[in-house]
């Protein structure tokens, strides 16, 4: 049986790690070993069992045990060396603190898996790289594919012929039409749309709740419906008032 370690114990790794227990492979393929985490303390403070959560839901005693916190941090993950029977995932929503802290523990031979929540829909025509997340009602359609080390969150939908490449974040609630192509470290964040056939480059980025309805270029933020490119600008001095200091171009 292998030893689940979970890269980062922040909010994200504690969603990861209840979604963890709640997948099928637990306890049968893998079992939790614990995180990894430059900052040992990370989880002060935090309830490790239910009966110590305030108001807490009256479970079973069976379910409030499956349920556990108190993984321990193994380490540092630029530091830590794979053993045998370990498997990892990257529980972190930026793509560049994934790649930052994934890479190096890749380049030491360490494996990957997938985690998809089982109340995801996902067709068993989509396919799903190493080291990505589905995350709880997540719904994804025939010949979607998706890359590694990809997030998609909850009660997103992504529909089919979607290409989605490595280390790219979906938040919650989007909806990503037909045919769209997402490059490598975009990020998609909560509620946006992306219309049919869209493009969305690498490294680009897409605030909640914007609109998509056609190419966004590579390094390039877009905000609103339709979705614009953002530039952020510092603001003016008094005296330049009538200057606006945010800018709205098209994508």
């Amino acid at each position: 049986m292998k030893n689940l370690i979970i890269i980062g114990a922040s909010g994200f790794g504690r969603e990861v790690l209840m979604m963890a227990i709640d997948n099928p492979s637990h306890q049968v393929d893998w079992v939790i070993k614990g995180f990894l985490d430059n900052r040992p303390g990370i989880l002060d403070g935090f309830a490790t069992h239910a009966q110590d959560v305030p108001d807490a839901m009256d479970y079973s005693p069976e379910k409030r045990l499956r349920y556990r916190r108190d993984y321990p941090i193994l380490g540092d993950p630029l530091s830590y060396t794979p053993e045998p029977g370990d498997v990892f995932l990257c529980a972190m929503g930026n793509p560049a603190d994934r790649r930052k802290y994934a890479e190096p523990l890749m380049a030491k031979g360490a494996e990957f898996i997938r985690l998809v929540h089982p109340m995801a829909a996902v067709s068993t025509f989509a396919s799903i790289g190493r080291g990505s997340i589905i995350g709880p009602y997540a719904a994804l359609s025939p010949d979607s594919r998706i890359g590694q080390h990809v997030t998609v969150s909850s009660y997103t939908a992504i529909a089919h012929d979607v290409e989605i490449a490595d280390w790219v974040e979906i938040g919650a609630h989007c909806l990503i039409a037909g045919n769209v192509h997402i490059g490598t470290s975009a990020r998609v964040h909560p509620g946006s749309v992306i219309t049919a056939k869209s493009r969305i480059g690498e490294h680009a980025v897409v605030a909640a709740g914007s609109v998509v309805f056609k190419s966004v270029s590579a390094h390039t933020t877009v905000i609103g419906n339709p979705a614009r490119r953002f530039d952020w600008k510092p603001e003016t001095p008094a005296s330049h008032t009538d200057a606006s200091p945010n800018e709205s171009k098209p994508a």
